[in-house]
């Protein structure tokens, strides 16, 4: 045994077995040799399986054949064990309690910028992306599921229904003409003041909206902000960002089960809340800019939404936080019409 040799005391426990004996082991400056009643026997570093230094827990070092020995000096074994190869990272957060805190602020920095920049980015990237074929199979099955709800064929005139159509046709911005996919279709929806735009490029009007506009104005508002949903990819976007957000759960949690299945949920939920209101910001300020360009009365695109801001007054009873909110606050996006008309 040389100078530089050190014996540290523990117990061994034979593989397979439960119970243990008292052993030691030397360490020498490459290499270890476990004493035992039965002979010693020697070993290199490379051999060698050491446990997580985690805090005060113990060490075990398991041998080739499934043995186990446990140091009683942990932190002269460690010392040793370390100068020969590189500890975990968890191992210098432990020693450094700094780390464990600059490693969370990592660790949420990274998910606000995956959430913030690259998720938003990357969506609208792959959603341009996309061919036309899944536009079309996605507003078709939108559609059915419209007919499910309860929604019915339109009891307006003939003649008005017609000058809608041709509203529509004139309403569509001139990049846009050549859009296919883009066309209106006008509904009676259950007690219901509403517009939305299918994947596919389809309108979907309500009568009672229609009721509800003063002038062709008011309803080109709607329009071009339906128009701008579809301009922008929204609804492929929002495709793309809720499957994003399902995968990075599955390889972060493993699986969906469980825990995972609730993380799931709550990351689904809060990527909606959070993205569906900048499209909805994006829409509105696509259908202020066009309407300018178009000559069209941003008064009227005021006197429309204030209609809808009344019909669901109630809904304003239940008072959330801004960011919680789906859509734009509607006394803030009423004001920013009144600024873009110089009011």
């Amino acid at each position: 045994m040389s100078a530089s040799d050190y014996r540290c005391d523990g117990f061994y426990q034979y593989p397979g077995r439960a119970a243990r004996e008292a052993a030691r082991i030397t360490l020498h400056p490459a290499s270890l040799t476990l004493h035992l009643d039965a002979g010693q026997r020697l070993f290199t570093v490379a051999q060698l399986t050491v446990s997580p230094p985690l805090e005060n827990i113990p060490l075990a070092i398991t041998f080739p054949d499934g043995g186990r020995f446990m140091p009683a000096d942990n932190t002269r074994f460690r010392d040793w064990y370390f100068r020969h190869r590189t500890p975990s990272p968890v191992y210098f957060l432990e020693r450094h309690k700094g780390g464990i805190a600059a490693a969370l602020v990592g660790v949420v920095l990274a998910v606000v910028l995956y959430v913030m920049v690259l998720l938003p980015w990357l969506s609208g990237v792959i959603a341009q992306q996309l061919p036309v074929t899944v536009e079309q199979h996605l507003g078709e099955y939108s559609a059915r599921y419209l007919d499910e709800q309860g929604l019915e064929a339109s009891q307006l005139s003939a003649a008005r229904q017609t000058q809608l159509q041709t509203l529509f046709t004139r309403v569509i911005p001139a990049e846009m003409r050549h859009e296919a996919g883009l066309r209106l279709r006008i509904m009676r929806f259950p007690e219901e003041a509403n517009a939305l735009m299918l994947p596919d490029g389809t309108m979907v009007l309500s009568d009672a909206l229609v009721a509800r506009a003063k002038s062709d104005d008011a309803l080109a508002a709607v329009m071009l902000h339906e128009i701008g949903h579809y301009r922008h990819r929204h609804s492929l976007q929002m495709l793309v960002r809720s499957s994003l957000v399902t995968l990075t759960v599955m390889v972060v949690v493993g699986d969906v089960d469980g825990i995972g299945d609730t993380l799931l949920q709550s990351a689904l939920f809060i990527n909606e809340m959070r993205y569906s209101r900048s499209m909805e910001d994006e829409a509105d300020a696509y259908a202020i800019a066009e309407m300018k360009r178009q000559g069209r009365s941003l008064a009227a695109m005021e006197q429309i939404f204030s209609a809808l801001k009344e019909e669901h007054a109630d809904d304003d009873e239940l008072t959330l936080p801004d960011w919680l909110s789906t859509h734009p606050n509607m006394d803030a996006r009423l004001e920013r019409i009144r600024q873009a008309s110089g009011g």
